[in-house]
């Protein structure tokens, strides 16, 4: 748990969302965001990180659309968890950022190598 009396809170746009930085007396850096949903889960400190620099490449990693398969899409579509909202395809996920599951948009991928480098690189 993060003392939030202990922080200088900063508020900035990261990706058209408003996040608070808080930086501690001893430097290291917490990252919230409040416009997600569920509330309680998005207004959670995640965190320390070493500077600023890391904190937003964090949140940025993890609020990107997930990479997702072919066969994961088949998967999804037979349990009703795909399907196209405005005329976007989505899937329902667990969000990187607050743990709950979400439907998101998502950025096809093949079963190839490129699905190995994706996870290495934090999309799931």
């Amino acid at each position: 748990m993060v003392d939030e009396s202990l922080l200088q809170i900063e508020t900035c746009l990261l990706e058209r969302r408003k996040v608070h930085l808080g930086i501690a007396p001893d430097g290291r850096v917490y990252l919230r965001v409040t416009s997600f949903w569920p509330k309680e889960a998005a207004q959670h400190w995640h965190g320390p990180y070493s500077d600023r620099k890391e904190a937003e490449m964090d949140f940025l990693a993890r609020t990107q659309p997930p990479c997702v398969t072919r066969a994961e899409i088949s998967d999804a579509s037979r349990r009703g968890e795909h399907g196209t909202v405005d005329g976007v395809p989505m899937i329902v996920m667990k969000h990187r950022w607050t743990g709950q599951l979400t439907l998101t948009p998502y950025r096809l991928v093949e079963d190839t190598g490129v699905r190995q480098v994706a996870r290495q690189n934090g999309h799931n």
